[in-house]
């Protein structure tokens, strides 16, 4: 479990409002994909070329978590093939469910302010 001083539906809420407008570049990195699996390997992938991707961490609602252990088992996928799996895995019941972030541990502060200065991955879990 996470932090419960975090309220990351506000965090999802304020990173969808104004993590695409800092700097040069694109400090938020959005990809749709219809499981957990596909979403948190292409964040993994997206935020490569941005920054360091294993000082990143995941943050997803604790059903997400189930449904990616649960696919893992299920479908006896190779582990050793995903790297983004060595990442820590956080979970918080104040995610949104369709949601799950790939970010650096100080993209947002406590009360939950993006700050601009890490590369934030945000991926939606849907069928569209």
């Amino acid at each position: 479990m996470t932090n419960h001083a975090i309220n990351f539906q506000s965090v999802v809420e304020e990173i969808r409002e104004t993590g695409s407008t800092n700097g040069p570049e694109p400090s938020l990195v959005t990809v749709d994909a219809p499981d957990v699996i596909d979403v948190c390997r292409q964040l993994f992938d997206a935020l490569e070329s941005r920054t360091d991707p294993t000082t990143c961490e995941f943050y997803l609602h604790p059903n997400n978590r189930r449904v990616l252990e649960r696919r893992l088992l299920a479908d006896e996928l190779a582990v050793e093939s995903m790297p983004f799996l060595e990442r820590q895995l956080w979970t918080d019941v104040s995610m949104p469910e369709d949601v799950i972030l790939f970010m650096h541990p100080d993209a947002v502060t406590l009360g939950g302010s993006v700050i601009g200065d890490h590369p934030v991955g945000m991926g939606r879990i849907g069928d569209d």
